[in-house]
C-alpha cells in the first residue's frame, strides 16, 4: 500500500543565504523536499538578497558579480524556520532480484552513493526576451519545423517538441551576452545580438533526417486515377493526363539535432557561423565557443565596416572634388562668355566712333545721311553706357557673377 510522507525542514536564517548562494534553487529544493518557490519565498520574508536572471550562467563562465554580504539581522538571526515540503506518494520498491550471494556481498558491490539519484541539473532562469519565442512556440501543434521569428521574437526553425530546448539554449546565451556587457536588440526579421557595437543575427535550427517514404493512400489514389485515364485514353475515350503523378523515395523528419547559424555576411565570411548537436557535444555546452565566435565576428564585421566607410568616404571626397571642378569650369564659363560680350561692344564703340568721325568730315548734305549719322551717334553713346564702369557693377551684381556657385541658365543673359 502506497503512503503519503510530508518532508519538512528548518533553516537559519544564515543556513539559507549560505544554500542560495552556493547553488540554484532546484539543487537546494531538490536535497530538502520541497519547492524552489517556497525557498525563495522565505528568502523574500526574511530579506535576504538573491541571484539574479542568469546569475549561474555568467558563474558557469567566470563573469558573476560577487556574492553580496550577508545581512545580518540579530532578531531573525537567532532562530531557525521551518521550510514546508512537497507532498509526495512513495512508489512501493520494486522486488529486489533472487540471488544466491548474501545481502552483505551485494551491498558491498552496489555501494549505496552509486543507488543515490543524480544531481540536479544547474537552473537556468527563463529570460523575459524569450517569453515572446516560448509562447509561439507552444501555440503550435505537429511534428513538422515551424519557423517563428519577426519582431520581438528570435528567429527559430524547430519542431514544437524541440522549441523548449532551443529557448533553455537561447536563456544560456543571453545569460552570457549579458555577462559580457553586450546587449540583445530587437530586428525586423527578430532579434540579434550587439557585440562590441556590431549587430549580429542568429537563427536556431533543427536538423533532418533522410528516411524512405511510405506510400499514401492520397497517392495511392492519384497513381490510381492516372492509370484509370491512360487506360481509357489507349481505348480512345478522353485524353491522357499531361503529368504523371510522382512519389518521392525520400522524407525529411526533424531528428531533434539544433543547430545556431550566424547571418551571413561578407565582412566576416572566412569566420565559422555555424555550431551544431554532434555525437560528443550538445550546443548547450557550445555557449563559451559561441561567445569566442561572436566576438571574433564582431571584430571583422567592425574592421570590414570601418573599411567601406574609408572607401566611400575617399568616393565621396573624389565625387566632391569633381563637382567643385565642373562648378569652377561652369562658372569661369560664365564670365569668360561675358567679358567677350563687353570687348565686342568696346571695339564695336570703337569702330562707331571712327566712322562718326570720317563721316562728320564729309560735305554731304542728303537727308537721309544726315539722319543715319545722328542715328549712329545715338547708338554708340548707348553702347557706350552699356559698357561703362557702373553700368558693368549693376549687371554683375543682377546675374550674381561673381558666386561661387552661380548657374545661368540661359547664356542670352550674358548679352
Amino acid at each position: 500500500m502506497n503512503d503519503i510522507s510530508e518532508f519538512k525542514a528548518a533553516l537559519t536564517r544564515r543556513e539559507l543565504f549560505d544554500r542560495i548562494w552556493s547553488k540554484p534553487l532546484t539543487a537546494n529544493a531538490a536535497e530538502l523536499g520541497t519547492k524552489p518557490a517556497v525557498l525563495a519565498a522565505l528568502a523574500k520574508r526574511l530579506d535576504l538578497p538573491q541571484p539574479g536572471s542568469g546569475y549561474w550562467t555568467q558563474k558557469e563562465l567566470g563573469k558573476a558579480p560577487p556574492t553580496p554580504d550577508y545581512p545580518a539581522v540579530p532578531v531573525l538571526d537567532t532562530q531557525a524556520y521551518a521550510i514546508e515540503g512537497v507532498r509526495r506518494r512513495r512508489k512501493p520498491e520494486p522486488a529486489k532480484p533472487a540471488t544466491s550471494e548474501p545481502a552483505a556481498l551485494v551491498d558491498r558491490e552496489t555501494p549505496e552513493a552509486e543507488r543515490l539519484p543524480p544531481a540536479a541539473e544547474e537552473e537556468i532562469e527563463p529570460h523575459q526576451k524569450v517569453a515572446k519565442t516560448r509562447s509561439a512556440l507552444r501555440k503550435r501543434r505537429g511534428t513538422e519545423r515551424v519557423q517563428i521569428g519577426g519582431p520581438g521574437k528570435f528567429r527559430l526553425f524547430v519542431a514544437p517538441e524541440a522549441g523548449e530546448r532551443a529557448c533553455a539554449i537561447l536563456d544560456r546565451l543571453i545569460g552570457a551576452v549579458e555577462a559580457e556587457g553586450w546587449s540583445i536588440q530587437d530586428a525586423e526579421q527578430g532579434y540579434a545580438i550587439a557585440a562590441n557595437g556590431e549587430q549580429i543575427g542568429l537563427m536556431i535550427e533543427e536538423r533532418l533526417d533522410q528516411v524512405p517514404h511510405v506510400v499514401t493512400k492520397a497517392e495511392l489514389k492519384e497513381r490510381a486515377e492516372y492509370d484509370r485515364k491512360c487506360a481509357l485514353a489507349d481505348r480512345g475515350i478522353g485524353y491522357r493526363p499531361w503529368r504523371e503523378p510522382q512519389v518521392p523515395e525520400h522524407d525529411y523528419v526533424p531528428n531533434g539535432e539544433l543547430a545556431l547559424q550566424f547571418d551571413h555576411d561578407y565582412g566576416a565570411s572566412n569566420l565559422r557561423r555555424t555550431f551544431s548537436d554532434g555525437k560528443r557535444q550538445r550546443l548547450e555546452n557550445l555557449i563559451p565557443k559561441i561567445m569566442e565566435a561572436l566576438e571574433r565576428r564582431a571584430a571583422a564585421l567592425k574592421a570590414s565596416r570601418l573599411e567601406s566607410e574609408e572607401r566611400a568616404h575617399r568616393w565621396a571626397e573624389q565625387q566632391k572634388r569633381r563637382k567643385d571642378l565642373e562648378r569652377q569650369l561652369r562658372v569661369e564659363g560664365y564670365r569668360i562668355t561675358f567679358l567677350r560680350r563687353q570687348i565686342e561692344r568696346k571695339r564695336e564703340v570703337d569702330g562707331l566712333e571712327q566712322l562718326i568721325v570720317h563721316w562728320e568730315e564729309s560735305d554731304e548734305a542728303d537727308a537721309g545721311f544726315t539722319e543715319l549719322l545722328e542715328f549712329a551717334r545715338l547708338y554708340r553713346k548707348w553702347l557706350a553706357a552699356k559698357i561703362a564702369p557702373h553700368a558693368i557693377a549693376e549687371r554683375v551684381a543682377e546675374l550674381k557673377l561673381m558666386d561661387d556657385d552661380v548657374y545661368i541658365y540661359d547664356d542670352k543673359r550674358l548679352d
